[in-house]
């Protein structure tokens, strides 16, 4: 798993961020899947030539910001793992995400990323991890790196694996898809920016 260091493209370990903080001062956040939540899913998006933002996207994220609500992002990148894109590509991405939100007055306060799968070819990540959602790895970092309380949080996302990370830290969940598609207990929505409106009034900060 690697952090891009809040409004940065640096990466670090999240595993240095340990210990968790006190529980006590913890708060509530909002975790978002990548592709298909805040850019369109084009399939290993691993260059900043292939970013192109949902409509709405960029207000919604902005709207968490006005309600004091830490917003990380939280990626699976394969990519990595296959031997598409590296690493960098996948920093000077977030970047870029990084430009064209602080361009609409918006921000992420940490992007979060796992560039493992057991069926890589690039030895070095060609492996299982509990980072990968719908492990909680990376929710975990975030929660240590922002103080969040996962519980009261909630995690977005397009995929069952989104769901899957949202069971997995005991969050609230939003599916961004049909509402057949979606698991019980969670709620559907057709993008993010119809969803955060419904964030917004139930979230607790």
């Amino acid at each position: 798993m690697q952090a891009d260091a809040p409004g940065t493209g640096r990466a670090g370990s999240a595993t240095a961020l340990r210990p968790a903080p006190d529980p006590a001062g913890a708060r509530p956040g909002v975790l978002l899947d990548r592709d298909g939540t805040i850019i369109v899913d084009h399939g290993y998006v691993g260059s900043t030539d292939r970013v192109e933002f949902i409509d709405g996207a960029i207000e919604a994220i902005a709207g968490f910001n006005r309600a004091g609500i830490p917003v990380a992002v939280v990626t699976n990148q394969a990519g990595v793992a296959r031997g598409f894109y590296g690493i960098d590509d996948v920093m000077a991405v977030h970047e870029h995400i990084a430009g064209r939100l602080a361009d609409g007055g918006a921000h992420v306060d940490m992007f979060v990323f796992c560039p493992y799968h057991p069926d890589g070819v690039v030895p070095a990540f060609a492996r299982a991890s509990a980072d990968r959602k719908p492990g909680p790895g990376m929710a975990d970092a975030a929660a240590i790196a922002l103080g969040l309380d996962l519980a009261a949080s909630w995690v977005v996302g397009d995929r069952p694996e989104d769901l899957g990370l949202a069971r997995a830290v005991g969050a609230a969940a939003i599916f961004l898809g049909p509402q057949e598609a979606a698991w019980p207990g969670t709620w559907a929505f057709p993008s993010l920016a119809a969803a955060a409106p419904f964030i917004l009034e139930r979230i607790a900060v």
